[in-house]
């Protein structure tokens, strides 16, 4: 129920309306309601993450947020960061993908801050599994020495749940193979979050013509690069092992072409091509959206499957 100092009754359930929240409100509350007001819940969970050093006991405070949002409580959320409050904040729905409500509510640039911040690691996990083994994770996370606060991107696109098994580590290290390539492979195609179906679509027909292709799940490329700089340091102090996205690039041909695609700013992936030296061909959203449906709104901004082919036919021709 929600937070209050005093009870109240659930005014819902008294006038008998369905609603998925419990509106009933106690001392004993978990959930507070703060509406309209990103830069109170940024404040709040700030307090709430320094509950350890204020008051001597841990809190693992959860905040939810419209993704296009974060943006208006960044201030409040720099500063949370910088005081190392440990929180999870869940963003969603996220992108173009929730279509019908207008470009005013899609966001495009909050992958990049969350690969921006510091003491902030963020994810876009595209299933169900890869959410379960992150959340996991993230209360982890957050209560290391080492830790700090998580961002979990998300979607409200309902996607077909694949049954797999999957690594954990890969999953948490940033991205990892749903198809490995075969050695010296001279083409990849990797995918972020809810553009997942139109990835596997694509691919299914891109490995008629290149079967030693590989698809790669990004997860985060806050971490990927993250950790890509930080191997890079160590490299120049002459010690270190290579980053996890090295080692998942490695496979592939050096002079080998990788279309990326997320529901967000193509910057994200943009910098991949440094990594090896390899060519990287990112596909995004670097304008404002429209009111649409979602297929509509993915022909339009090139994120559907026939966009995501025809960039993969041009990158093997030029």
């Amino acid at each position: 129920g929600i937070f209050d100092r005093h009870k109240k009754n659930d005014v819902f359930r008294d006038a008998k309306l369905a609603s998925a929240q419990r509106w009933g409100m106690s001392p004993e509350g978990q959930h507070v309601e703060l509406g309209i007001a990103e830069q109170n819940l940024f404040l709040m969970l700030a307090g709430l993450g320094l509950a350890d050093r204020l008051y001597g006991a841990r809190l693992l405070p959860v905040g939810t947020v419209y993704d296009p949002f974060v943006n208006r409580g960044l201030d409040a959320l720099i500063y949370a960061c910088y005081q190392d409050a440990r929180f999870l904040l869940v963003s969603t729905p996220s992108g173009l993908t929730l279509a019908p409500e207008g470009g005013q509510h899609q966001s495009v640039n909050t992958p990049l801050i969350g690969m921006a911040q510091d003491r902030l690691v963020s994810y876009e996990p595209a299933h169900a599994d890869e959410l379960a083994i992150l959340m996991r994770h993230a209360f982890h996370h957050m209560q290391q020495p080492d830790g700090s606060a998580v961002w979990l991107r998300l979607s409200t696109r309902g996607l077909e749940q694949p049954e797999r098994s999957l690594d954990p580590a890969a999953v948490i290290a940033g991205a990892y193979w749903v198809v490995p390539p075969a050695p010296g492979a001279s083409f990849a195609l990797a995918y972020q979050g809810a553009l997942a179906p139109e990835a596997f679509a694509a691919f299914e027909t891109l490995k008629e013509d290149i079967p030693e292709a590989g698809l790669l799940a990004i997860t985060s490329p806050d971490k990927l690069h993250s950790d890509w700089l930080a191997a890079r340091r160590k490299a120049r102090a002459g010690f270190g092992a290579p980053s996890w996205i090295e080692t998942l690039l490695a496979p592939l041909a050096p002079g080998a072409t990788m279309v990326t695609v997320l529901d967000g700013h193509p910057a994200a992936h943009g910098w991949l091509g440094s990594v090896r030296g390899q060519k990287v061909v990112p596909l995004g959203v670097d304008r404002f959206g429209q009111a649409g449906d979602i297929p509509d709104l993915y022909r339009e901004y090139g994120l559907d499957e026939a966009a995501i082919l025809d960039a993969c036919a041009q990158a093997l021709v030029s």
